[in-house]
């Protein structure tokens, strides 16, 4: 993946691999939510197609550890003083148990093996302050099952969504507030993000004009829900709690941008590769 300039703070893993997510796409068989009120990261069964409660447990914790393993430890690069790294792997580790105590408790027997090479590894990484154990092909496998496991058995929405040179094809108009799988393929010749943002309340200027606004200028009107990080031929999903309001989607790269280098030109946002949806 080519460097990024824009410097809001992003996942510092990516998903899954490509050849693991293009299996789950191939693989799900998941349905829209349901209309009821449920929280964001609950999951939603497909019609007739119920997720027993230990399973809805399960899933809903899966979602918050997905995340916190795909953000990492909150150490700059380079690494500051070790109090700060140490502080950084207190914190990673604080955002880490919860949902990785509660997964253990409810495992499936399928999962069992990956469960425990994601906790050895995370739990490593924060005993040994040291990031390595969490990018380890081993660690990436394990995760990647566990989300292929995510889509095909949780019931969460999946969109499917294609990252061209430069618009993004696939985006809905209207999702529930539910917890949704975005899959996006880069069907493109440059690296693509797909950035989701929701809209704060009380903020009238459209979408296009915010997401290009200056990072300081930019936190006080949009919340970031999810980044996806994707280079030609790559597919990849990430999970994110939806809540109602109004979204918007957009690719932040230097227009030019082709692995490993990074392109001159303007944000593809800037270019028209962006999009918007509403939730509720």
């Amino acid at each position: 993946m080519v460097a990024r300039t824009e410097t809001h703070a992003a996942p510092r893993r990516g998903a899954a691999s490509a050849s693991f997510l293009l299996l789950a796409v191939v693989a799900a068989a998941c349905g829209a939510g349901g209309a009821g009120q449920v929280r964001p990261d609950e999951p939603t069964a497909p019609p007739g197609q119920p997720v027993p409660a230990e399973t809805a447990q399960f899933c809903t914790a899966a979602v918050d550890l997905v995340q916190v393993v795909d953000d990492g430890p909150d150490v700059s690069d380079p690494p500051g003083p070790p109090e700060q790294v140490a502080t950084a792997y207190k914190e990673f580790e604080a955002r880490l148990e919860p949902p990785l105590r509660s997964i253990e408790a409810s495992v499936p027997p399928a999962l069992q093996k990956d469960l425990a090479t994601i906790a050895r590894q995370a739990r490593y990484a924060v005993a040994t302050n040291d990031e390595a154990p969490l990018d380890t092909p081993e660690s990436t496998t394990a995760t990647g099952r566990l989300r292929t496991f995510m889509i095909s058995e949780c019931g969460f929405q999946q969109v499917r969504v294609t990252a061209i040179d430069y618009r993004f094809e696939g985006i809905p108009p209207t999702l529930p507030a539910s917890t949704v799988a975005f899959t996006v393929s880069n069907q493109g010749a440059e690296s693509h993000q797909f950035d989701v943002y929701r809209v704060n309340e009380g903020v009238p200027q459209p979408f296009q004009e915010l997401v290009l606004l200056p990072e300081e200028q930019k936190d006080v009107v949009l919340t970031r829900v999810g980044l996806i990080n994707t280079d030609p031929g790559d597919a990849e999903t990430e999970f994110m709690p939806l809540i109602p309001g109004q979204y918007g989607v957009a690719c932040l790269v230097p227009q030019g941008s082709t692995p490993p280098a990074e392109g001159a030109g303007p944000p593809h946002a800037a270019i028209g590769m962006i999009g918007t949806f509403k939730v509720g």
